[in-house]
């Protein structure tokens, strides 16, 4: 298996350098983009991009690799920063530290340092891997869907960014690119589904059907359902009936 790598790095040479030449395959790492700014590689995290490590340099031009770190990290809380720069001052160390940053390595780094850094690092992975499937954005969000038709009564996107170590925006962002609607418009359909579902083939009345489906209440249910069928659930329940 070979474990997702980004690089944020503001200097073309050191970069196409990192990308280039160093021997990331044998180490077990697939290099999935190099940027040339934090912006950029934030936006790649935003779109769905993978990365199971972050390799930056701290000063950048706009935003530094420790404010990347940062907002990657509530995008990808798994994800492990790795810092290259040639700044040795300790405050960047400590605040490094905070961020959970891995390593902190300093310019010029060898061969041999870097090897060492990803073989430990490709070790932490392996243990993860050992604990855990690794799934792609595609599988994660079938598993979040078959959370939520199993939990209507509670699903939210605070429960599952809990329950899957995920960033809220993130799950976002990946029901939007998954299913082609927003997380609330696609829980709210299957909300209304099951109680269709619950109206046609059960006697149960509707205050305990609304509390199935994930309502406080009764009349903020009946006024989701008839917004959303122009009919009560009385009245559904009644036309399924033949009454």
């Amino acid at each position: 298996m070979r474990y997702s790598l980004i690089i944020a790095e503001d200097e073309n040479e050191s970069r196409h350098g990192l990308m280039d030449y160093f021997p990331w395959n044998d180490l077990g790492f697939a290099v999935k983009g190099g940027f040339a700014s934090g912006e950029d590689a934030l936006s790649y995290l935003k779109e769905g991009g993978d990365a199971d490590v972050l390799l930056t340099d701290i000063m950048m031009p706009g935003m530094n690799g420790m404010d990347l770190i940062e907002k990657a990290r509530s995008i990808r809380p798994e994800m492990i920063p790795v810092v290259l720069t040639g700044y040795s001052d300790f405050s960047y160390a400590r605040r490094c530290i905070s961020l959970g940053v891995r390593e902190y390595i300093l310019k010029p780094a060898g061969y041999d340092e870097l090897k060492d850094v990803f073989t430990r690092i490709r070790r932490e992975l392996d243990s993860k891997g050992d604990s855990r499937k690794r799934l792609s954005p595609s599988e994660c969000t079938e598993m979040m869907r078959k959370y939520i038709s199993e939990h209507l009564d509670t699903a939210s996107l605070k429960e599952l960014s809990d329950k899957f170590s995920l960033n809220q925006y993130y799950i976002s962002e990946l029901f939007h690119n998954h299913t082609g609607i927003g997380f609330q418009e696609y829980t709210q359909n299957e909300r209304m589904k099951e109680a269709q579902r619950l109206l046609s083939s059960t006697h149960l009345g509707i205050s305990a059907i609304s509390s199935k489906v994930g309502y406080t209440s009764p009349s903020s249910f009946t006024r989701s359902f008839r917004e959303k069928f122009g009919m009560s659930p009385k009245e559904f329940r009644e036309r399924q009936y033949g009454g």
